[in-house]
């Protein structure tokens, strides 16, 4: 038995997702503006009917987001309404910057992958791998690339088995799809990006966790220096 397989087994249910959309549905049908203030804690536990503490998680995932601003001893106030401006592809941020979501990437999705070698059961490895076949059987196919690309990354963010992180990449959805539409069509190398990949799926699935954080760091190491290059163009 590799190490974590114990905890694979029962997961819990997604509530933390649940509550971190739940909050962003009443901002946004509330009308809340920036500077408006939340209703407490325990009134927001009870009108979604969840415990306190999935409240304030939820409310710490969406400050680090800044989408709230938590004051203590205050309240929770909205900060910024622009993860509310939505078009078909989701969440549109004003002044969206790849470079900022690859920061942001690189602070989730090594950690991620050190989990998911740890956690992801039979099931959750196999869709990661479904996903990387995908790409090397059409490794110079664009619209495959973009879609198993972004479906591998988060098939590993999945089986990290973090509920709060669920949430959270559920949130960057929109930003997420739309980086890959642009990384897809632009990146110089693409059989080293899906062999990059196959890296971070072999060390995954042998549970080798500081490996798969440190090949999930060198590949985006190696996306970030693709989108540099293309600024410069």
């Amino acid at each position: 038995m590799r190490p974590g397989d114990a905890r694979r087994r029962g997961k819990p249910q997604d509530v933390g997702g649940r509550v971190l959309a739940e909050i962003l549905r009443l901002i946004e049908n509330s009308g809340l503006e920036p500077g408006s203030k939340l209703p407490p804690e325990r009134a927001l536990a009870a009108r979604l009917k969840v415990g306190r503490p999935a409240v304030r998680e939820a409310i710490k995932a969406l400050s680090m987001l800044d989408v709230l601003d938590s004051r203590r001893g205050d309240g929770t106030y909205v900060k910024s309404l622009a993860a509310l401006l939505r078009d078909e592809a989701g969440p549109v941020e004003a002044g969206f910057d790849l470079i900022e979501l690859l920061e942001l990437r690189k602070m989730i999705e090594p950690r991620a992958a050190a989990l998911a070698a740890l956690r992801a059961s039979e099931k959750e490895m196999h869709e990661i791998e479904t996903e990387l076949l995908q790409q090397e059987r059409n490794p110079y196919d664009h619209s495959i690339l973009e879609r198993h690309d972004y479906l591998f990354h988060d098939a590993i963010l999945r089986a990290a088995g973090n509920r709060m992180l669920s949430g959270v990449i559920r949130f960057l959805d929109g930003p997420l799809r739309k980086s890959r539409k642009i990384t897809a069509r632009t990146t110089p190398e693409v059989p080293k990006i899906i062999g990059e990949h196959r890296t971070i799926f072999n060390a995954i699935k042998r549970g080798q966790a500081d490996l798969a954080e440190r090949a999930m760091l060198d590949h985006l190491q190696t996306v970030g220096l693709d989108l540099i290059s293309e600024r410069k163009r």
